[in-house]
């Protein structure tokens, strides 16, 4: 019966011929882009393209590649935070310059994903936890907040360590540590790592120099805070979400953008439809 099924009209939501192309223009400039990056970049440029529309029509160019993760073996953290400055995650990770081992430390706000700070060092200590607690404190002008934010910390040694909590308390901030094994609960600054590992830290073998390393990882930092937009951020950047820092408006932007772009193919794709079927009847 399929055989004389008459073929269906397109349908009048489908990709316009400038949003495919613009697809393929972004998938060739930068093969290492997957289909929801290319969705984000295309909407912060004002073509509101779905990560489903993106990855059917790279897929049918058979530039699909595979995947696989592995599956998160807990639930989700328990915290969600409603404001920024609300919850920061700190934590470090390792990277290699000139073949030697050093630490990036990080500290992460939980609402807006921003990288609030940073920094490299040689080995991870009470000071240089300390360091960068005070640097986010003076960054991010605390001493004006009423209310403080509460620290996830892991149980490292750094972190639970009695100068460090004394520091926290003198800010009058709070402190949270995580549960033994549970990377979970600080799950935004691990998925945070994910991120730059992939592609930035994992790109390269070695860092030629300290200074290569900062420069390279602040120029990266500052396009993932500003300019890059995360999928857990309905496409915004961290850097706006935190500037803003209430869900609702980002919620009524995000809807309001979706409108416009769906108005704008509704009339592209019908006069399109009106002059191919309208010479044939």
């Amino acid at each position: 019966k399929r055989q004389y099924d008459k073929p269906r009209k397109p349908s009048i939501q489908s990709l316009t011929a400038a949003e495919c192309a613009a697809i393929i223009e972004r998938k060739k400039a930068n093969p290492q882009l997957s289909h929801r990056q290319i969705s984000g970049y295309l909407r912060c440029e004002g073509l509101w393209v779905s990560p489903s529309s993106c990855y059917r029509r790279l897929r049918e160019l058979g530039w699909v590649e595979p995947r696989s993760f592995r599956e998160a073996p807990w639930e989700k953290a328990r915290y969600e935070p409603f404001r920024p400055k609300q919850i920061w995650g700190e934590d470090w990770t390792i990277l290699t310059i000139a073949g030697v081992r050093y630490y990036l430390l990080t500290i992460i706000d939980y609402f807006s994903r921003f990288i609030v700070a940073w920094g490299i060092v040689k080995s991870v200590s009470q000071r240089e936890v300390q360091n960068l607690l005070a640097l986010a404190y003076m960054s991010e002008k605390i001493n004006q907040e009423v209310l403080k934010p509460m620290i996830r910390f892991d149980q490292g040694s750094p972190n639970i360590a009695h100068s460090t909590k004394r520091l926290i308390k003198d800010l009058e901030m709070l402190f949270s540590p995580s549960r033994s094994h549970r990377p979970t609960d600080n799950a935004r600054q691990e998925r945070w790592y994910r991120t730059v590992k992939q592609e930035e830290i994992y790109c390269y073998p070695t860092y030629p120099t300290e200074q290569i390393a900062r420069d390279s990882l602040e120029k990266y930092i500052y396009q993932y805070n500003e300019q890059r937009p995360h999928q857990a951020l309905l496409n915004f950047t961290p850097g706006y979400v935190h500037r803003v820092g209430n869900k609702s408006v980002l919620s009524a932007q995000y809807k309001k953008r979706v409108k416009i772009v769906k108005e704008q193919r509704i009339v592209i794709n019908r006069s399109q439809m009106n002059q191919l079927y309208g010479v044939s009847n």
